[in-house]
């Protein structure tokens, strides 16, 4: 008898803490929202998600680098140079084409540290968070707006104009090659010439000595015959 009335008074005292508590919040202010009908705000610089701008992303891959976690994969192709890419909103002109920019939020950390290196800010954090799902694939954002039919065109156009500036570099270092023959030949050909007129030069002196020669053998011939003839003049007169 003590017992059941034990167990009576518990079970009411249960019952009535219970409902207590109960109507105490029932006229409390809630903390809580009904998601996804009505949405907490959020706080100022939440990371939740990375977001890419294409239209100023110049393929520098300085988030790439940045990343700690290797969650962003890029790839970007060169433009040609009749190729017009554009500037983005902040002045810089885009010179490569980006073929591949993909992130794997399944990898990301939420460091922020690839958007602090972006030199044209199109890499930001946003608030968006309703992106979960069963797949782990699915949490892999590609934000490469290029088609494989315009990947491959690109590629194909480098190819080309890379093989047309090699053949023109062969063609200028073949010319040079050619100018420098031409040159040293025409250099041969004036030594030749030098030596020709030099030697031709040396030829006049040798005639000029033997003819200094002769004319002092006549000299000599010369005063011999007037010492004799004044002999002679001398001895007649003695005679």
């Amino acid at each position: 008898m003590v017992k059941l009335l034990n167990d009576t008074y518990t079970t009411f005292k249960t019952i009535f803490t219970g409902m207590g508590i109960t109507w105490g919040h029932l006229f409390r202010r809630s903390v809580t929202v009904q998601y996804p009908e009505v949405r907490d705000v959020l706080p100022q610089r939440v990371r939740l998600k990375l977001d890419v701008n294409m239209d100023d992303c110049i393929g520098c891959r300085l988030c790439e680098r940045a990343c700690p976690v290797e969650c962003i994969t890029i790839g970007t192709i060169k433009s040609t140079d009749d190729d017009d890419l554009g500037e983005t909103s902040t002045g810089h002109k885009k010179k490569l084409w980006v073929n591949e920019f993909d992130i794997d939020m399944a990898k990301c950390c939420y460091c922020e540290l690839c958007v602090h290196p972006c030199p044209t800010d199109c890499i930001t954090m946003v608030e968006d968070y309703e992106y979960s799902s069963y797949d782990r694939n699915d949490l892999i954002f590609s934000f490469s707006d290029m088609t494989p039919e315009q990947i491959e065109a690109a590629q194909v156009k480098l190819e080309q104009e890379e093989e047309e500036k090699k053949r023109k570099k062969e063609e200028a270092r073949k010319a040079k090659e050619m100018k420098k023959a031409a040159e040293a030949a025409e250099a041969g050909e004036a030594n030749e010439g030098s030596a020709e007129a030099k030697e031709g030069t040396g030829g006049g002196g040798d005639t000029d000595a033997e003819a200094a020669k002769e004319a002092r053998r006549a000299e000599r011939e010369a005063r011999r015959a007037a010492r004799k003839a004044e002999r002679e003049a001398k001895k007649k007169s003695e005679d």
